[in-house]
């Protein structure tokens, strides 16, 4: 049975673990990388995103040039409605076709999703499981009849049926990470050669906290509704175990770890820090929260070769963090975190969400009074993007920020946009000059930085800097990522969208060969 994937933007590591999952199979496992800007959250506010961008038509031909069997789907919420233009053409195109998904979007609205006729089963949660248990059914049994199989035959398995629901639980998850296979590589780096520059890899599944706008969290609840654990950590001995594979066969120049929460464990790090140094030796990127760290692990991260770290930090308000975000951290601790990073010389960001329910402009004061105290080297500002039974979105209702409406039309994806995006935003302009603030606040001398956040705000300055602020953030992003080594991902990232625009537009002037 032949079996495509289709993935979009950027790795998605849940499909690249089930392809190396269903290569050990007798399937011809696929892959259609679709490398659209409009798929691509970082790039979707480029001035030629259309031009650069697939058509669902295109999609479409692109899939079916493999002649697949079976094509799966990893949905995300921001581009729902586009996967399903393309999910509909293909059923058009080849009746019988059969469409599996997953994903977050999948797993959290497996009813709404198959509201969709063309939508043949949906797999709530990890599919490492339950999707070779679904195609070894599928090989000598019609999909009407597999549609008909009790939950032990399926677990995590969901389909229509005569209109109605079939439920099959959730998937069961892959307790040790370590059993399973490293996660495919090749299939994406011969879509883009340019992704082999930076390794990425987990050492984590899952996130240890519970923040109220995150659908990992979401996801964790129902694991453990379910009576597992969601959150797992891999060995140190099988992450280094990929990364020296990935470093004889790749050679990439940097790694990058995409865990929620990098390194929560102390003796984890330990063991970490002292090893990659010795083994690995490359620099590299991580993400992680306040809360799991101190000044003793951030010395750790910055001698293991961490020259790159994103800390989660979303409000400067206390009580926001607490009521709004179900966060615990002191604002004098991520201070102390923030100012010893960059001690230590690591290129230090820090994450912050604007437009939240109750938000106040005191609220903003305080975020930017944070980042001139710290002065991080860039501040990711993100607008809140909700997702779908999430409880921020209950949160949202109290408030009235959302109404049962906007509910359901975020579960249908749309009203879903990228987090970053601001010209396709009804934002108003105390938040479209929030980018030229905090671009002050963290790297203009602070004298200068206080005048030009007042300036801003007289009327005829904000209308002009709310048209550019799109612009301001992509420039201001990239000059500064050239103007510092240890900024590599920002560079990388220019380098990846280079190449999936030269990927985008051979399409469409070459069209796809049969493979």
């Amino acid at each position: 049975m032949r079996v495509l994937f289709y993935d979009c933007g950027y790795e998605s590591f849940g499909v690249q673990y089930l392809i190396s999952s269903l290569k050990k199979s007798l399937h011809d496992v696929r892959l259609f990388f679709d490398s659209s800007f409009s798929k691509d959250y970082l790039a979707q506010d480029f001035p030629l995103t259309n031009f650069l961008s697939l058509t669902p038509v295109q999609v479409c031909a692109g899939i079916l040039a493999h002649s697949p069997d079976v094509v799966c789907f990893s949905l995300y919420t921001i581009f729902y409605q586009e996967n399903l233009a393309a999910i509909r053409l293909l059923k058009k195109a080849k009746p019988e076709l059969i469409v599996v998904c997953g994903g977050f979007h999948a797993s959290l609205l497996a009813a709404v999703v198959l509201e969709n006729r063309e939508v043949d089963f949906v797999i709530l949660g990890e599919a490492e499981i339950s999707l070779p248990i679904l195609l070894e059914k599928l090989v000598d049994t019609p999909p009407e009849l597999v549609k008909t199989l009790p939950p032990g035959s399926l677990p995590g398995v969901w389909n229509s049926r005569n209109g109605k629901l079939v439920e099959r639980g959730l998937s069961p998850i892959p307790g040790d990470l370590d059993a399973l296979p490293f996660p495919e590589k090749e299939m994406y780096y011969r879509e883009n050669p340019s992704l082999a520059i930076i390794y990425t890899v987990i050492a984590s599944r899952g996130c240890p906290y519970g923040c109220t706008y995150c659908n990992t969290a979401t996801m964790n609840q129902l694991y453990r509704h379910h009576g597992q654990r969601y959150y797992r950590v891999r060995s140190v001995d099988n992450v280094l175990a990929e990364l020296h594979a990935a470093v004889k066969r790749h050679h990439p120049r940097q790694i990058m770890f995409f865990d929620d929460v990098f390194a929560a464990d102390r003796k984890w790090l330990q063991e970490f820090a002292r090893r990659y140094k010795e083994e690995i030796a490359l620099s590299y990127y991580c993400q992680t929260s306040p809360l799991v760290h101190d000044e003793e692990s951030l010395t750790l991260l910055a001698e293991s070769g961490c020259c790159l770290l994103e800390f989660g930090f979303q409000s400067a308000n206390a009580q926001v963090r607490q009521e709004i975000l179900n966060r615990r951290e002191a604002n004098s601790d991520v201070k102390k975190l923030v100012l010893h990073a960059i001690r230590l010389g690591i290129f230090t960001e820090l994450d912050l969400i604007a437009h939240l329910p109750g938000e106040t402009r005191e609220h903003i004061q305080e975020a930017l009074d944070f980042v001139l105290e710290t002065r991080p080297h860039w501040v990711n500002l993100a607008f809140l993007q909700f997702h779908p039974k999430t409880p921020i979105t209950d949160i949202a209702l109290r408030t009235r920020m959302l109404t049962e409406g906007d509910v359901r039309r975020i579960e249908q994806g749309q009203l879903a946009s990228s987090m970053r995006l601001l010209s396709k935003s009804n934002l108003g302009k105390e938040y479209r000059i929030l980018p030229f603030q905090m671009f002050a606040a963290f790297y203009l001398p602070r004298k200068i930085s206080r005048k030009i956040i007042r300036w801003v705000q007289s009327p005829g300055i904000a209308s002009l800097c709310s048209v550019f602020a799109s612009a301001f953030l992509y420039v201001s992003r990239i000059l500064l990522s050239y103007t510092d080594r240890r900024d590599f991902l920002v560079r990388h990232h220019v380098i990846r969208c280079f190449h999936a625009g030269k990927w985008v537009l051979a399409r469409k002037v070459l069209g796809f060969a049969r493979q």
